[in-house]
């Protein structure tokens, strides 16, 4: 079994959080920012349960949401950067 991952590799995992609402805020406009902390917060505390690193965390819940939010049928907004 192995150890929870501890928050050693985020100065602050809150405001990495935080910062990860604001871009899928950016990225999903149309969905409420109160349903998106809800669903960063729930699944970074469930991958975190689980990881030996906590390295990536922040990012793979991003993904994650991301995800979820797709297969919800949100429609993303694409940022200039991401776009051809």
């Amino acid at each position: 079994m192995t150890e929870p991952a501890s928050s050693g590799g985020l100065v602050d995992p809150e405001t990495a959080l935080q910062r990860e609402v604001e871009t899928l805020g950016q990225r999903f406009p149309e969905v409420d920012r109160a349903e998106l902390d809800e669903r960063v917060h729930t699944v970074y505390e469930r991958l975190s349960s689980d990881a030996a690193v906590d390295t990536h965390l922040v990012a793979m819940t991003e993904k994650q949401v991301t995800e979820e939010l797709r297969e919800g049928g949100a429609d993303v907004h694409v940022r200039g950067e991401d776009a051809g």
